[in-house]
């Protein structure tokens, strides 16, 4: 069985932490189980050139990537070394890392070598404490760093040098040498905001590119499929923002994307739902593949495909009478929302009868209670009249 990256990292890192003390056997521990979170050789090296974050106006320099491959040949992941400067005015410890990112460029994890862990202010190495906040950070693609540049680390002079670092005789420091701004306080580990800021850059910004770019350039349908199954939907998204770049939009996916929609975050049903109406032949298409999803979406999700259709002036009656049949099996507000888009398209026939009538029997009574509102407005088949009546009936005291 597999083990996610998220899993080995507790299991790796939070099993230990009660054993070790701040000492060399603790930081030693740490730098070799995260490296543990990725493969350690690389498959294929690629020279590339970025720019220095510390430095953005000097020339970019060269790295070596490392792409990884898994045993089906499809690109798993990337790695890149770094010694980079942390600061503007040299009086910093080098920064030294291994970075890794998954197949698409979301960072995972990093290893530094032995001996040579993250510091802090007076050469105070990362705790396991900060190591953790750090990963946590680097994984944030949406962090107000990206906001900032350095110098904005460091543009309070601190009232207190002796207690925050702040060296002037030239002594090697790493992290905040002068106080850290309050705004982006809780976005670096503390007395480490330089050495933060720059490696969320490395891990989230112009590399990103590179490597989306390097894995689309081995895109296949097994491939797409095989992240389509990954049930990880930063993988998913890639998929699907890479299958709507392409024209037409190719159509063999639809059903897999059907049969994922119901883990679908509010991040991503819109996507779903756009890859859907693109790559469908026609509407009335469209409109039966959602109607098929929406039994197994939660109710945000199965709002957003009523109100889908709800904006539709034009529903063609089967896809009304499908659309009545799925809300069988919906919770409450689903239910209402559907009730309410038949009510405004004032269509009744004995298809939409027999459906509603079943919400009569629901145990959630205030579902059982709107049906009955619906109904109660319809011109009825003997049948549903005796049925309706009897829940009146039955539940007469709170009607």
């Amino acid at each position: 069985m597999s083990i996610s990256l998220h899993d080995r990292f507790h299991r790796n890192i939070f099993s230990r932490t009660y054993v070790y003390s701040m000492s060399t056997r603790l930081v030693l521990t740490i730098s070799l189980f995260i490296g543990c979170l990725f493969p350690v050789h690389a498959d294929e090296s690629k020279t590339i050139k970025l720019t220095d974050p510390v430095y953005p106006d000097k020339p970019k320099k060269e790295h070596a990537l490392s792409v990884h491959f898994d045993a089906q040949g499809f690109p798993s992941g990337y790695s890149m070394a770094l010694v980079n400067k942390v600061c503007l005015d040299d009086v910093c410890k080098l920064v030294e890392v291994t970075m890794y990112w998954d197949a698409i460029g979301f960072y995972q994890s990093l290893q530094y070598p032995e001996g040579k862990p993250l510091t802090k202010i007076e050469h105070e190495p990362f705790t396991t404490a900060d190591y953790e906040k750090l990963d946590s950070i680097l994984k944030d693609r949406d962090s107000i760093l990206d906001d900032h540049e350095l110098g904005f680390l460091a543009t309070e002079k601190d009232d207190k040098p002796s207690e925050e670092g702040y060296t002037t005789d030239g002594q090697d420091v790493d992290g905040v040498s002068k106080a850290t701004p309050g705004a982006v306080k809780e976005a670096v580990v503390k007395d480490a905001a330089w050495t933060t800021w720059v490696l969320w850059k490395y891990a989230n910004t112009e590399l990103v590119t590179i490597m989306q770019e390097m894995t689309k350039s081995r895109i296949s349908p097994k491939f797409l499929k095989h992240l389509l199954d990954s049930k990880n939907w930063q993988k998913i998204e890639f998929v699907l923002n890479h299958l709507l770049e392409q024209k037409p939009v190719a159509p063999q996916y639809i059903d897999k994307v059907v049969e994922i929609m119901p883990t679908a975050g509010i991040d991503h049903i819109e996507l779903a739902i756009e890859y859907l109406q693109k790559s469908s032949p026609d509407k009335s298409a469209f409109y039966q593949k959602l109607i098929g999803a929406l039994v197994k979406l939660d109710e945000y999700g199965a709002a957003m495909v009523i109100e889908l259709l709800q904006s539709d002036d034009q529903l063609e009656v089967k896809i009304i009478e499908e659309f009545a049949s799925s809300l069988v099996s919906q919770q409450y507000y689903p239910i209402h929302l559907g009730l309410r888009l038949i009510e405004n398209r004032e269509y009744f026939s004995k298809s939409v009868e027999t459906d509603i009538v079943k919400l009569l029997h629901n145990q959630d009574f205030f579902i059982a209670r709107r049906a009955s509102d619906f109904l109660s407005n319809q011109q009825l088949s003997e049948s549903a009249k005796e049925e309706l009546e009897s829940f009146k009936v039955k539940h007469a005291d709170r009607l």
